[in-house]
């Protein structure tokens, strides 16, 4: 990033935006970015942005219009992951997240524990003797999904995050053989949220197009994960329909319709819940990021607003830099 003569800002966040008049027959235009450091309050200007926030901040500032699932038996559960060090890889055996798994229920058949989420995921790194563990999930006081663009709740959820994995980290020690030994190494700087704002644009992704694998003609990559929702207790996996095993993901999930120089990529993009479940993991992120990127520039050298590209002209410098549209059968990995 260095290199390529970018300017990068760390400790700053955004809190607001700063909105051009806006003609009644044209799409608004973002100004700048106002921004909040140690330095104090500063705006950011810039002729193109790409909310790749995550909660879809600044696209909500700017007008854009969004949704967000209820908290309760709709928006999806948040985590808090850890790692454990220190494992006896021997007396752990070949698979003792099932093992974890078992356990679980038997103490909670036998009521002496209760846990906030079942199908815990408890897996080896790289290295074997280090290990993740996400099996939390982070509640508010009704039951209801912590929310994450509410500070208030985001505290609530750092703190009964530390105290649920640390609960299961002494379970997993006392009773998993090969754990006798081992310690938690470190906890996520911060709690990991899956779901807040979703914009609305032209077109948005849906579960079934998730499950039913479904092409479009303005692919811009692919997604190959099933939906995974996080609901109160446990996580549903949904699977693909079609062997094939993957959706194309479409250039008009990034557009606002209403701002002109914006782009938002990233679990905040135009889908529904439930495509959202699935194409919120790092793979689809990836390839929104990519194509938003690619296609500012072309939007930038062109002078267009970001939805007057030529989408074949981006598909074909996508292609040129490794990306997979999911137009051909994949290469096998060896």
């Amino acid at each position: 990033m260095t290199g390529s003569g970018a300017r990068i800002l760390f400790h700053a966040m955004a809190v607001g935006a700063v909105m051009t008049e806006r003609p009644a027959t044209s799409q608004g235009v973002i100004d700048a970015v106002l921004i909040e450091s140690k330095s104090g309050r500063q705006a950011v200007r810039g002729r193109f942005f790409i909310d790749a926030s995550g909660d879809g901040d600044l696209a909500a500032w700017a007008g854009v219009p969004w949704e967000k699932a209820p908290p309760i038996d709709g928006m999806m559960y948040p985590s808090l992951m850890f790692r454990i060090n220190g494992v006896d890889v021997n007396r752990a055996g070949p698979a003792p997240w099932r093992t974890v798994e078992r356990l679980m229920d038997e103490a909670e058949r036998a009521g002496t524990h209760t846990f906030p989420r079942k199908k815990p995921i408890v897996r080896p790194q790289r290295n074997p003797l280090e290990w993740r563990a996400n099996l939390t999930q982070l509640r508010r006081e009704d039951g209801g999904a912590i929310d994450g663009t509410d500070v208030d709740e985001l505290t609530r959820g750092e703190l009964i995050g530390r105290q649920q994995a640390l609960d299961a980290f002494a379970f997993i020690r006392d009773r998993t053989p090969g754990f006798e030994d081992s310690y938690i190494v470190d906890i996520a700087p911060q709690i990991g949220i899956r779901e807040t704002r979703r914009i609305v644009g032209p077109y948005q992704l849906t579960e079934d197009d998730v499950l039913g694998c479904a092409d479009f003609d303005d692919t811009i990559g692919v997604n190959g994960w099933p939906v995974e929702a996080h609901v109160a207790g446990t996580v549903e996996f949904r699977w693909q329909r079609d062997p094939r095993g993957y959706n194309q993901l479409p250039f008009r999930i990034l557009l606002p319709g209403n701002v002109g120089n914006l782009y938002v990529a990233g679990r905040c993009a135009s889908m529904t819940h439930g495509a959202q479940s699935a194409a919120r993991v790092t793979g689809p992120c990836f390839v929104m990021g990519e194509a938003a990127g690619t296609a500012a520039r072309m939007a930038l050298s062109a002078g267009l607003p970001g939805d007057a590209i030529d989408v074949q002209e981006l598909q074909r410098r996508l292609q040129d830099q490794g990306a997979y549209l999911g137009r051909t059968a994949p290469e096998p990995i060896r």
